[in-house]
């Protein structure tokens, strides 16, 4: 008894860690490809099913996938249908480890788990790369998670033997709402429905469980997977809130069909199990009900996703929030820096936006006076300012993680970027001021002079488009733009500060307001060098590159 009992602690220690370890190991592996399939996602929750299967069948844990998915939402990189495919193809993703376990079986892959286990640590310690290192953490884990099946597989004839498991097993397990609840908490317990997944086919290899009885627990270790889901949202936004509850109840929903319509469940497994296998064990059906719920479940919601997440929106209400106040910095991406680097660049486009409208209005003010336009501004620069501190502590808490060489490069390009916009927006509350002495020294400008500011104004903005164009999607056009840009606006202010020169000598304008206007112009130009200097950032650090000077 008591090498059973060691056996079980140590042996789903070592099943629940390596688990882990391998799913750690290829999300970091595969963090840049994780990032560009998220840059692909086109809208279409069919393509984010997609994604959310092959991205969870790389990282194996659909909890992890699940929490990043809900950061996105929170973050806005991503919108609720979108979410709604990931999570359904992050629940079929993750199943490919039952399967592994299931063929471990099967084919004795629990004898090379200590090879496995040695080659790993091998890799991990030896290599200088780090990509390699972490596939060798990935090997690592996958030795452990098959050694913890071999130590939990070498206690079954001690399982059978017991009279106390098997009575509880077969009076409690059998029942549909207990099996259900053990599962649940189970999972809840350790954040990795795969890991309890295989200890439910030691317990059928044991013989303390039927399938039906696997299937009520496995049932429950897909609503128990959601915990975690529920719990990264409760620091996040309204749509942090649907997602995770979508996930939630897309399991529920899912278990209860399951539940009632157990006896057909039961007989496609069957079907599918010994349509493929010639001759099957119970680990090999239990793997397959694990994969055939979560397809069945996909099937049965993709064609009603819409009407899903327009319940979502109903059940889960949010309090109004400014577009413009909302932050898309959420501390759920930290520890998966391509992730939290991406809301960070979304973050600089959406300073860049407030930038545009604040340079819109001011100008606006310039022209007409309109004193409404000066509260608009003032209220933009308190979002930008906020906007600066929330952004650069958050860039700081990035740097603390382990980042590779590429996203250390992004680290202080993105907070000079930010500073820059915080820096433009200083210029122009100068430039409020400077339009107040103006209205109330009731000094006109020229209409020469009102002219050369249009034609600034819309040299800047459109320096700033290709700037937030080029943000968005590296574009090289853009950049060449960007520098033709800034050398003509640098060209019309010298220009048109000598046409000032001329109009003060002919009396075409008075010294009081020719020093307002001269004013002005130096701020445009120094607003039009933060721009640039972002766009330039754009070229080469912004996207992980070092700066090539040409």
């Amino acid at each position: 008894m008591e090498e059973l009992i060691f056996g079980l602690i140590g042996g789903t220690a070592l099943l629940m860690y390596g688990v882990d370890m391998m799913g750690e190991g290829l999300e970091k592996a595969s963090g840049e490809t994780m990032k560009k399939i998220l840059t692909a996602l086109t809208g279409n929750t069919l393509s984010a099913f997609f994604v959310g299967t092959l991205v969870t069948a790389i990282v194996q844990s659909s909890t992890a996938i699940t929490v990043l998915t809900v950061g996105f939402v929170n973050s806005g990189l991503m919108n609720l249908s979108q979410a709604m495919g990931i999570i359904y193809g992050a629940n079929i993703g993750t199943t490919i480890t039952a399967q592994l376990m299931a063929f471990s079986f099967k084919f004795k892959l629990t004898d090379i788990a200590l090879p496995v286990l040695g080659i790993g640590f091998g890799i991990n310690y030896i290599a200088k790369n780090k990509k390699i290192k972490n596939i060798g953490q990935a090997l690592m884990g996958f030795g452990m998670m098959f050694l913890g099946l071999k130590i939990l597989n070498g206690g079954i004839p001690y399982l059978q033997q017991s009279e106390t498991l098997r009575h509880f097993f077969t009076e409690y397990a059998s029942i549909p709402i207990v099996g259900v609840l053990l599962g649940i908490v189970a999972t809840a317990l350790v954040h990795s429905s795969a890991a309890t997944v295989g200890l439910v086919m030691i317990l059928g290899q044991a013989g303390l469980i039927d399938l039906r009885s696997a299937i009520y627990l496995m049932l429950g270790d897909n609503i128990g997977t959601c915990v975690t889901a529920q719990m990264a949202s409760l620091t996040g936004n309204a749509n942090a809130r649907r997602t995770a509850w979508g996930h939630t109840l897309y399991n529920v929903f899912g278990v209860l069909l399951t539940w009632l319509v157990i006896p057909l469940f039961l007989k496609i497994v069957v079907f599918v199990t010994e349509y493929f296998h010639a001759d099957p064990d119970i680990s090999v059906y239990i793997a397959n009900s694990h994969t055939i719920f979560n397809l069945l479940s996909a099937v049965l919601f993709l064609p009603i996703t819409r009407y899903y997440v327009d319940f979502l929106y109903k059940i889960v209400r949010s309090k109004s929030e400014k577009v413009n106040g909302k932050a898309l910095l959420n501390k759920l991406l930290l520890d998966k820096p391509v992730a939290s680097l991406e809301a960070a660049r979304n973050e600089l486009i959406r300073g860049m936006e407030i930038l545009k409208t604040m340079i819109k209005d001011v100008m606006e003010l310039i022209y007409n006076e309109d004193p409404k336009k000066v509260a608009a501004i003032s209220d933009n620069e308190y979002i930008i300012n906020e906007m600066q501190k929330e952004f650069t502590t958050y860039i700081v808490e990035i740097s603390k993680r382990e980042l590779t060489e590429s996203q250390s490069t992004m680290v202080p390009a993105m907070i000079s970027s930010i500073n820059n916009i915080e820096r433009s927006g200083d210029r122009i509350i100068e430039i409020v001021s400077l339009t107040n002495k103006k209205i109330d020294g009731r000094l006109p400008f020229s209409h020469m002079a009102i002219e050369e500011l249009q034609e600034l104004e819309k040299n800047i903005l459109e320096m700033l488009d290709y700037t937030i164009s080029t943000l968005r999607k590296r574009d090289p056009k853009s950049i060449v733009n960007i520098k033709k840009l800034e050398n003509k606006i640098d060209e019309l202010c010298e220009s048109f500060q000598q046409n000032h020169l001329d109009r003060l000598n002919k009396g075409q304008c008075s010294i009081d307001a020719g020093v307002i206007y001269i004013d002005i112009i130096s701020h445009l130009e120094r607003i039009a060098d933060h721009i640039y200097k972002i766009g330039m950032y754009t070229k080469d650090e912004l996207f992980g590159e070092k700066r090539k000077y040409n």
